[in-house]
């Protein structure tokens, strides 16, 4: 059906060659769409729930606390409102002018579920940029507190001088990372290992759970760059898309998503690396 609504487009394709090619563009993004959704309806009812015990367990530990869970909440609204501030304004716009130069109604259905499936695989990368954020911030709570503990461990005298009182004539020494008389630092070590190995096995979970949806999302985006410049340069896809307008926002919008998904992966793989070795 894509090479069809893309010759009622342009003409019914009149001394056109590429019908094939032309088709591409709607099939890999659907193919796209159905394998990330079908990998993800396949993994889970079976891997989150073993991602949120292990995120329960860790607040066990270290709970989150309500500036955190605010935080967590203005990222996400930030991203949804971000990522849909370059998707719906561009793809609502080309409908409009193809409803206005009656394109017909079997080319609107066939773009209005095309950019749904659009929406669905920026949706899929929107939740895992989220759990990569949660992940991210969880880390860097577990690299500072072992930065602290270090600190008190191999500066004992900056310690001792910061945080010891005078009773008469003795000096009691308050340096323990946790507080004074609650926990050893080998007590403390041990519970920053349990909370590490918790959201490491949380981070595999997502990269198995994520893996492949995210693979497809990246090539996806990188092919779809190509095909809308080819597209442009050569007006395949009709008149009601040829204004300048449409091909810098989809761009922008592929350069978002793809740079979000990255830094998300490259924030989140860092923490778990900084401090790996020695946990």
């Amino acid at each position: 059906m894509s090479p069809l609504i893309l010759c009622l487009l342009d003409g019914n394709c009149a001394g056109m060659t590429f019908t094939s090619l032309q088709g591409m563009y709607s099939r890999m993004i659907a193919v796209a769409c159905f394998l990330s959704l079908s990998t993800l309806l396949c993994k889970y009812s079976t891997m989150m729930p073993v991602f949120d015990k292990n995120i329960e367990a860790y607040e066990v530990y270290s709970p989150t606390t309500e500036t955190e869970h605010r935080n967590h909440s203005l990222f996400y609204l930030f991203l949804t409102v971000l990522n849909m501030s370059v998707i719906l304004p561009i793809n609502v716009l080309r409908l409009i002018l193809m409803y206005r130069s009656d394109s017909g109604s079997l080319i609107l259905v066939f773009f209005v579920f095309m950019y749904l499936e659009n929406i669905g695989m920026c949706m899929i990368e929107t939740y895992f940029i989220i759990l990569c954020h949660k992940l991210d911030h969880k880390f860097f709570k577990i690299n500072c507190d072992l930065e602290r503990l270090g600190w008190e461990i191999v500066k004992p005298a900056m310690s001792i001088f910061e945080n010891t009182v005078t009773v008469g004539h003795r000096v009691v020494y308050h340096g323990d990372f946790y507080g004074p008389n609650d926990h050893s630092i080998a007590n403390e070590m041990e519970i920053i290992r349990i909370r590490h190995r918790l959201i490491r096995d949380a981070v595999y979970l997502l990269i198995d759970l994520f893996g492949i949806p995210m693979g497809l999302s990246l090539f996806t985006l990188c092919v779809m760059t190509l095909f809308d410049i080819y597209y442009q340069v050569f007006n395949v896809m009709g008149s009601s898309s040829r204004s300048l307008i449409f091909i810098y926002m989809w761009l922008l919008q592929y350069s978002i998503r793809f740079y979000t998904i990255i830094v998300a992966a490259d924030n989140t793989t860092k923490q778990v690396n900084l401090y790996s070795p020695r946990v």
